[in-house]
C-alpha cells in the first residue's frame, strides 16, 4: 500500500492527509493504513483501466469521493518538432525569484476558476486550493532545480507563463496559464512550441502533458500538435477524519499561573 503522509498538503489544509498511487484496490489493506495513520483524508490515484474496482470502496465506513480523472498525453519531438512562435512580438524571460509577484498575479488570474480534484472535496477551502497551485508554480523559480518557469511578455506586460520539469528521458509541462482576454491568437500554442524547443535543446526526445478529462480545449490543442493519449487515472478521496476527531475531542490543556 503506497500511501504516505503528505506534510505539504497536511500543513496547508490543517488536516492529516495521505497521498499515493495504487495499481489495484485492496479495501481492507487501505482501511488498515487509514486507521493506523489516523488519516483525515486519503488521496490516491488508480489507473482508469482499473476503475471497475471502485465499487469495493463501498465496503469502507468512510465517505468516498471520485474526485477527478486525469489524462496524460505524450509527444515524440522527432516526429512533431517545435514550430516557430506565431506571435513574434512575444518576449520570453526565464523567471527567477525576483519574478515572484508577477507569477503570483498570473496564477491568481488563470487558476481562480479552475476546478481540480481538491474542489470536489468540501473539506478543502477553495482559497487554500488556489494557494497550493500558486505555491507549486513558485517552486519552479528556485535555482538549481530541474523545474523552470518561463514568463511571456507583450509590450512590457507579462501575459502568460509556463512551468516545466526536465526528467531523465522526457520533459513535462506542469502549470501553464495566461492573463484573461489577451488579444493574442494561438498564445497557448506558442507556450507549447516554446516548451517543445526548450526540451529538445536539453537533449530530450519526448514531452508529456497532463490535465483533467474535462479540459477539452487543451486536449484539442495537444492533438493538433502531435500529442497522443498515453495514460489515465482516477483520483479518489476518502474522508476518514480520524485525526481531526481525536484532536477536537481532546480535553483542553490545564492552564498555569
Amino acid at each position: 500500500m503506497s500511501l504516505q503522509y503528505s506534510s505539504l498538503e497536511s500543513n496547508r489544509f490543517n488536516l492529516r492527509i495521505l497521498r499515493g498511487s495504487l495499481t489495484k484496490l485492496e479495501p481492507y489493506e487501505l482501511l488498515r493504513t487509514i486507521v493506523d495513520e489516523r488519516a483525515d483524508v486519503a488521496i490516491f490515484r488508480l489507473p482508469a483501466s482499473q476503475q471497475h474496482q471502485l465499487f469495493q470502496l463501498s465496503m469502507l465506513p468512510f465517505p468516498v469521493i471520485i474526485a477527478d480523472t486525469l489524462v496524460s498525453f505524450d509527444c515524440d519531438l522527432r516526429e512533431f518538432p517545435a514550430q516557430p512562435l506565431r506571435n513574434t512580438r512575444l518576449v520570453i524571460h526565464h523567471a527567477t525569484v525576483a519574478d515572484t509577484a508577477v507569477l503570483e498575479e498570473l496564477v491568481d488570474l488563470s487558476f481562480k476558476d479552475y476546478r481540480t480534484h481538491y474542489n470536489s472535496n468540501p473539506l478543502f477551502d477553495p482559497k487554500l486550493v488556489l494557494a497550493g497551485y500558486k505555491e507549486w508554480a513558485l517552486s519552479c523559480l528556485q535555482p538549481g532545480d530541474k523545474r523552470v518557469c518561463f514568463l511571456f511578455y507583450l509590450d512590457g506586460q507579462a501575459v502568460a507563463y509556463a512551468t516545466v520539469e526536465v526528467h531523465a528521458t522526457y520533459g513535462e509541462g506542469i502549470i501553464f496559464g495566461a492573463r484573461p482576454n489577451v488579444p493574442f491568437k494561438n498564445l497557448y500554442v506558442d507556450l507549447l512550441n516554446y516548451t517543445k524547443q526548450y526540451m529538445w535543446d536539453q537533449g530530450l526526445k519526448r514531452v508529456r502533458a497532463t490535465t483533467q478529462i474535462q479540459n477539452h480545449g487543451v486536449q484539442r490543442a495537444w492533438v493538433r500538435m502531435g500529442f497522443v493519449p498515453a495514460r489515465s487515472h482516477c483520483t479518489v478521496h476518502i474522508n476518514a477524519m480520524l485525526n481531526k476527531q481525536m484532536v477536537d475531542a481532546a480535553p483542553p490543556a490545564a492552564s498555569t499561573l
